[in-house]
């Protein structure tokens, strides 16, 4: 028989067959799977097909169903893909001895480090299949928040670019030559139409200069927040802004008590589950006070005084939540519930934020229009009081 399997050198691969009492022919690098491995780091998954995946396998070990024939059976099913060849390395390599976790660790840039640990945590407990749930159920709910938020925000979006390219349009290249014919009737302009000209005026002289204005701010924003201190400062007002501080504070609680519950429950020790939260959340000052409690709890502190030190970051809940967890010895529990009033709110939160944007948009553009009529037909109005 014959087949390729991945290793350092060649003697390596002898090894590991010679362990397993194989007659050895001839042990050769394979170019086409070099090429492979070299291009294993840049493999993406799309969202929607990582959720899927999470679970279907987590349904298939549930029910019994053993992680290769899992994987396989995956794989069977799905279209030529990246998520298909990810699945067929898996098994290839779960199938040469690594466990799920190095088969994993070989692809961080797809999986996430929390994911990898939880697994490890599932294979030394033998508990891989309730894991697996977990972090699908976790996952699901970041997935279906991230996409109610992106479709909820598809409308508004396109009517907000939409009212841009119209007003410019009109202000840039109509406008003007309506009120120059104006002015050739030696008819003063009232005041609506003063202001909308000296707008006009300013896009129709800067246009390009303003495109470069916002072009570099945008370049420089992005580069500020690659610094420490300027991420610090932008998370920071992030999460002060009146309407979307708040969404952005729910969304990582709801993170911060999931996850830790989750790892909680799963048996992993409080430290390791801190990091792990540290390294999932999103926002940089939250990142922070987790690695701050995380140092507070390994000197002895209890989780609710440490995290009761951040009550501008954490709400009062969460810290009496997680107090009584502790009390009870459930403190996983506790914080797994409060994840998910912290998802049900966050959903409710959007929901009602994106029935507000869009009539706010169409009032908006409401107003231009209205604005625009007015400046543009106020003229007309005097001359034909004049002609009479």
């Amino acid at each position: 028989m014959d087949g390729f399997m991945e290793a350092a050198t060649a003697e390596e691969v002898g090894a590991w067959l010679a362990d397993r009492n194989y007659f050895i022919l001839d042990i050769s690098e394979t170019p086409m799977q070099a090429l492979i491995a070299s291009n294993r780091q840049s493999v993406s998954i799309s969202a929607h097909a990582m959720n899927f995946f999470l679970l279907q396998l987590s349904s298939l070990i549930n029910a019994g169903c053993p992680l290769i024939m899992s994987l396989h059976a995956l794989h069977r099913q799905l279209p030529s893909c990246p998520l298909k060849y990810l699945l067929k390395d898996l098994r290839e390599k779960i199938e040469s001895g690594k466990s799920f976790s190095e088969a994993l660790k070989s692809h961080r840039s797809v999986f996430s480090n929390l994911f990898i640990t939880m697994v490890e945590v599932g294979e030394i407990g033998g508990i891989l299949g309730e894991v697996l749930e977990r972090y699908a159920y976790i996952h699901d709910a970041m997935y279906r928040i991230r996409s109610k938020i992106f479709k909820s925000m598809i409308y508004p979006a396109l009517l907000l670019v939409n009212t841009i390219v119209v007003a410019w349009a009109l202000l840039v290249y109509v406008f003007p030559v309506f009120i120059e014919k104006i002015q050739a009737h030696g008819q003063s302009l009232p005041l609506p139409t003063q202001v909308v000209l000296s707008a006009s005026n300013i896009l129709s002289g800067n246009s390009l200069l303003i495109f470069l204005t916002i072009v570099v701010a945008a370049i420089g924003l992005t580069l500020f927040r690659r610094t420490e201190r300027g991420a610090r400062q932008l998370a920071w007002a992030s999460i002060k802004l009146p309407l979307l501080g708040p969404v952005l504070q729910q969304m990582e609680m709801s993170l911060f008590a999931r996850i830790l519950g989750t790892l909680l429950k799963c048996g992993v020790p409080i430290l390791t589950s801190l990091q792990a939260v540290e390294k999932a959340l999103n926002n940089v000052v939250y990142k922070e006070a987790i690695g701050s409690v995380r140092e507070a709890v390994s000197r002895g502190e209890s989780l609710s005084q440490s995290i009761g030190r951040y009550r501008g970051l954490f709400p009062e809940s969460i810290i009496l939540m997680t107090d009584v967890g502790e009390r009870g010895g459930n403190t996983g529990e506790m914080l797994e519930k409060a994840g998910i009033i912290y998802e049900r709110d966050l959903e409710m939160t959007i929901e009602t934020a994106v029935s507000l944007i869009q009539p706010a948009l169409v009032i908006f553009l409401a107003i231009f229009v209205v604005t625009l009529a007015l400046a543009m037909y106020l003229p007309l109005f005097d001359i034909i009081k004049t002609v009479r």
